[in-house]
């Protein structure tokens, strides 16, 4: 395994004809069927996000999994993950897009009851200003999740664990909603302790060990660390491929935006306003070029060589888990994400 900087090489190895293939091979993923009802149900509510993202997902699942699930169960722990991010999806557009700040409330009472309490919102308790249906299909994907999970052969190890990883990606998406809102509050040090989490992969490590072919509780600190650094390179990835529609679009949430805010390079002042006027694209554009001027992307580059090699330095600290499909893994979720740039 090598340890070097593996992060420029893996950037200049997706050309044109390379992105042009991996885009391909997503385009080309078939969803099992209990993800393609769900994901066309979600995609009946306006501003939802396009199917490419879904076979995104499902198809890269395997990347950030750990080699403790057994064959006969990673088609199940891919679908899964990537219902729940589904659901992580369905709480983001409420903030970001919608601003539906009550339905994204109501909602997230679903994680933050405990699992043995009673059904938490009956129709008849909504407030005028909850979007029903969308807060009914939300439960719904909770519960296939759920129900899913409450099969796997140590379900009942892990739930509790799994339930407080999906309220960090809770305090993630709550996070993101300071920035937006005040920008001039943002500092890369909490967007790197709360915002991260909105990966969800220490969650997608409970789903693997729930899944284990064996009890690996005695690893759980050094997988933990692992999924930590996974957890902060995948998010670097999805900057990279998000920022500049993201700033367009009024969210300024992005570690590259964040970091020319903490520098003075963009003034807070001169963030656009998606709900301002007809010149937010403009005003995007002027800004994205000063930003890449700046060449903080390559900054993020470096980041992710320093995480890859913690992840490593855990690998070889590692007997009882062969980390190194997992180490592995997250060149080609960095290559992936590096093709998508501007289709997710």
């Amino acid at each position: 395994m090598t340890c070097s900087n593996p992060a420029q090489t893996v950037a200049r190895s997706v050309d044109g004809q390379r992105a042009a293939e991996l885009l391909q091979s997503v385009r080309d993923h078939d969803l099992p069927p209990c993800l393609r009802s769900l994901v066309a149900e979600y995609q009946t509510f306006e501003g939802a996000r396009p199917l490419f993202i879904w076979q995104w997902v499902h198809r890269l699942a395997p990347k950030n999994a750990m080699p403790v699930v057994g064959d006969d169960h990673r088609e199940t722990v891919a679908t899964n993950k990537t219902i729940l991010v589904l659901f992580v999806t369905i709480l983001d557009d409420l903030v970001e897009k919608r601003q539906d700040y009550a339905t994204f409330d109501a909602i997230s009472r679903l994680v933050r009851l405990r699992a043995d309490d009673a059904d938490p919102m009956p129709t008849e308790t909504f407030r005028s200003d909850v979007d029903g249906e969308y807060v009914a299909f939300a439960r719904t994907v909770w519960t296939t999740l759920l129900d899913r999970l409450e099969d796997a052969p140590r379900y009942d190890r892990y739930a509790s664990l799994f339930r407080f990883d999906v309220r960090q990606i809770l305090t993630a998406i709550e996070y993101t909603t300071v920035v937006i809102d005040s920008p001039e509050l943002a500092t890369r040090a909490d967007l790197d302790r709360y915002e991260t989490h909105n990966m969800g992969m220490y969650s997608y490590l409970d789903i693997d060990l729930m899944y284990a072919d064996g009890d690996h509780a005695g690893s759980l600190s050094l997988l933990r660390d692992a999924v930590d650094a996974g957890q902060r390179m995948a998010r670097i990835g999805n900057w990279l491929s998000t920022w500049e529609r993201e700033l367009r679009e009024g969210d300024v949430s992005s570690g590259i935006v964040v970091t020319a805010l903490e520098r003075g390079l963009v003034d807070p002042e001169e963030l656009p306003d998606p709900d301002g006027s007809a010149d937010v694209s403009v005003a995007a554009d002027r800004l994205i070029d000063r930003i890449v001027e700046h060449d903080l992307e390559s900054e993020l580059l470096d980041e992710w060589n320093g995480e890859y090699r913690r992840l490593c330095t855990l690998s070889e600290r590692s007997d009882a888990v062969d980390l190194e499909p997992f180490v592995e893994g997250t060149k080609d979720v960095l290559r992936y994400h590096l093709a998508s740039r501007g289709f997710k």
